[in-house]
């Protein structure tokens, strides 16, 4: 029977990757070397005690093509691969990498088909069901308890339930990559600074506030107020102002929690999502939106910020990145940049931050694979170079493990510690308002204090980003950390993947963002939300409704 499934399944995977995979070419890769594929005893002591024996590891991976090496250096040699090598007795071997980072999915997907597993992998979701269903990954729970180290174990006090989705019947099958870290999660309404100091720099408590506002940013300066596209994702960040939490349309994806009921319900089915149209529609026709918005693609809802001709924005905590430094140089106004505000809410009451599932993929560890032990020691070796602040570096092997984006080349041995950003800004706000440096002890610490002082001291606009995300009080992630430390925060009930089911369901979102773009330019009254909904449930929305309430309710 298994080979059957694995059988079945593999021919599906070949049918979905082969479109996809028509011009891909893998990056070659070096020749292995003399370590051994057999089983080797692990030796005793912490995990960071090398073998004794040279251990072989082969992997894949998904690589951006924007990493700069070293002159002599690439892919299979490089500070990485000598760091394993040297200080753990192992060498890893690539099958392939996709440099383009760009079909890694599918390519993963024929691998898989092929049955020829490289020792580990990342892989999603989707494709960690198919793994389990035909066998082909191993039980890690031992190596897992026994060759990591503290600090990856650890990061189950900060997300316990994460590895919980990839734990069946109590034993690990798969070791979540984990992300940067919450902080991340919440969206601001950002605003031209200039602007709102040129008006006192008001708070905005309520949605009343805001629109004040917006008016008489629009008689003084801009065309109208607020920048979002044709997708209606941009718009939908405004959710939290009217109570109500909202995925993203371009993605087709939607942001699931508990109803009154305790039934848990897309945002797009609360009642409070309702009074979010009223204000929309409110909105575009007094011109707080722009009459022109869905001819706006992401680009050109850039162009209208960028251009001046909308005062709001908006957007994750990355926007000083996004549009900063073309503002700046286009208003040639080096006051012309964007600062985030928390949204107002209809009642002046406390904004919540939204917080989606942030974890993506999953490392997996193939049944051929002979010495787990040793892909362990690699997860634990990576974490301790990027995020251990014990860990101390020369300068250049500092430089040389983290420039260029090499921080990413350990691939599937790359995992996060979920606390990173928030520690980050700690340390990189106390070294700005102290002039100490010397708790900057990551690459990104380091890189965000330089960028941020650029801007601060030099007023270079590549400096916009990290100084808006960290460099201040009020920053994007100062705002955070406020909703984080004091738990205004409105977390998803779905904590995980989508459900299997989901796959029985096509193009639900196009329902709702067609209806509601026609509700918003006044085609239809608000009061046909009902019947758009209703379309909705019948055409695959009570099917997802159903699959999350059965796979994540109490």
């Amino acid at each position: 029977m298994k080979k059957l499934l694995t059988l079945g399944i593999a021919l599906l995977m070949i049918l979905s990757s082969v479109s996809a995979l028509a011009e891909f070419t893998p990056v070659p890769v070096g020749e292995v070397g003399t370590g051994t594929r057999e089983y080797v005893e692990p030796p005793e002591g912490d995990w960071d005690t090398p073998y004794t024996e040279i251990v072989n590891i082969r992997t894949v991976k998904g690589q951006g093509a924007d990493v700069v090496f070293e002159a002599g250096e690439d892919q299979s040699n490089n500070e990485w691969t000598r760091g394993w090598y040297n200080d753990l007795g192992i060498e890893v071997s690539y099958d392939w990498i996709d440099e383009g980072n760009t079909q890694y999915t599918q390519k993963l997907n024929m691998t898989i088909a092929t049955g020829d597993l490289p020792d580990v992998f990342r892989c999603n979701y989707i494709q960690f069901r198919q793994l389990m269903k035909a066998g082909l990954i191993q039980d890690l729970t031992e190596v897992y308890n026994k060759y990591t180290s503290d600090r990856i174990r650890g990061y189950e006090e900060t997300d316990p339930d994460t590895i919980k989705l990839t734990t069946i019947d109590g034993k690990i099958y798969g070791i979540p990559i984990y992300y940067y870290g919450i902080i991340d999660n919440p969206r601001y309404m950002w605003v031209r600074k200039d602007w709102y100091e040129e008006e006192g720099s008001p708070e905005l408590k309520t949605v009343e506030d805001f629109e004040n506002l917006a008016k008489t940013m629009i008689e003084k300066h801009c065309s109208y107020a607020v920048a979002v596209d044709n997708t209606l994702d941009y718009l939908f960040m405004t959710g939290p102002m009217f109570d109500v939490y909202l995925g993203q349309p371009s993605q087709g994806s939607y942001f699931w929690y508990k109803d009154d009921d305790g039934r848990i319900k897309a945002g797009i089915a609360h009642e409070e999502f309702k009074t979010a149209l009223e204000y929309w529609a409110k909105w575009y026709q007094e011109g707080i939106l722009s009459p022109d918005f869905m001819n706006y693609d992401y680009n050109g809802m850039n162009e209208e910020v960028v251009t001046g001709r909308a005062a709001f924005h908006p957007f994750y905590q990355w926007e000083g990145w996004l549009n900063n430094p073309n503002l700046v140089a286009a208003q040639q106004n080096e006051n012309a940049y964007l600062i985030p505000l928390q949204f107002p809410t209809i009642d002046g009451s406390q904004v919540l931050g939204q917080v989606g599932f942030p974890n993506a993929d999953v490392i997996v560890v193939s049944n051929t694979c002979k010495n787990p032990a040793a892909v362990m020691k690699l997860l634990s070796y990576t974490d301790k170079i990027m995020f251990d602040p014990t860990t101390v570096l020369t300068e250049e092997q500092f430089k040389g493990f983290t420039d260029g984006q090499r921080e990413h080349l350990p691939g599937a041995f790359e995992i996060l510690d979920p606390q990173a950003d928030m520690i980050q800004f700690e340390h990189v706000l106390y070294a700005i308002e102290s002039g100490d440096t010397s708790e900057l002890f990551t690459s990104g610490m380091k890189k965000k204090y330089g960028d941020s002082i650029s801007w601060i001291e030099n007023k270079e606009p590549g400096g916009l980003g990290a100084f808006c995300q960290q460099g201040f009080e009020g920053c994007s992630y100062d705002l955070a950390k406020y909703l984080i430390d004091n738990d205004y925060l409105k977390r998803t009930d779905m904590w995980g993947p989508s459900p299997e089911a989901f796959d029985d369901t096509v193009n639900t979102m196009d329902i709702i963002s067609i209806g509601v773009s026609e509700i918003i330019m006044g085609i239809r009254p608000v009061s046909d939300y009902d019947d758009i909904l209703a379309d909705w449930y019948a055409n695959g929305g009570q099917i997802m409704e159903d699959a999350v309430n059965a796979e994540y309710g109490d």
